[in-house]
């Protein structure tokens, strides 16, 4: 665990939404639903302390751009150091569209998620799947994950029913039981 993901958590727990990083295990499957092999243009939303961030830059095509967006100033610094060949940018999801504008990247053929929809509320919720559906590029993957168990529960569901409000297509992947705690990834697309 990185020490700045704990920093973090501990400054903040209820923005970070979870007490241990992403395992590779989570990682490799979150890249996999996302279908990189096409991608001109992916974006990372949330990369905390870049568990997923090295994955998605070891399988990008050749000439994709990538861009991540994290709102902590401690981890987009800390992602920034560990990965300088991506464009990290310090700020929110629901301005990803704007986000974008500025720095000029094109519409994402994928977008890849690491927040923690469960603490938040319906609106928040609601606000950056907007974004995420505008952004997208038609056709595009939209993938995220949340933990097994806790997705029971009234914020898990609500979560759910968003996603399927927002997207034509959402699948939900295998467990993958060496995360901690176990997680799955939902695969969305426009």
């Amino acid at each position: 665990m990185s020490l700045g993901f704990l920093k973090s958590f501990l400054r903040n727990p209820s923005t970070l939404g979870a007490i241990w990083p992403s395992s590779p295990f989570l990682a490799e499957e979150m890249v996999r639903a996302s279908d990189l092999h096409a991608a001109s243009s992916v974006v990372e939303l949330g990369p905390g302390s870049g568990a997923f961030t090295g994955h998605i830059l070891a399988n990008l095509p050749t000439g994709a751009r990538f861009a991540a967006i994290e709102k902590c100033p401690i981890l987009a610094r800390e992602v920034s150091g560990k990965f300088p060949e991506a464009r990290i940018i310090e700020g929110c999801a629901t301005r990803l569209s704007d986000h974008l504008n500025t720095e000029n990247i094109p519409r994402p053929n994928a977008i890849l998620s690491g927040l923690p929809w469960a603490i938040f509320d319906a609106g928040l919720q609601t606000s950056i799947l907007n974004e995420v559906h505008g952004t997208l590029a038609e056709g595009g993957v939209f993938s995220t994950f949340a933990y097994y168990g806790p997705h029971r529960l009234a914020a898990g569901q609500r979560f759910r029913k968003n996603l399927e409000r927002t997207f034509s297509h959402v699948c939900r992947n295998p467990v993958v039981m060496r995360n901690f705690p176990p997680a799955f990834v939902y695969s969305c697309k426009r």
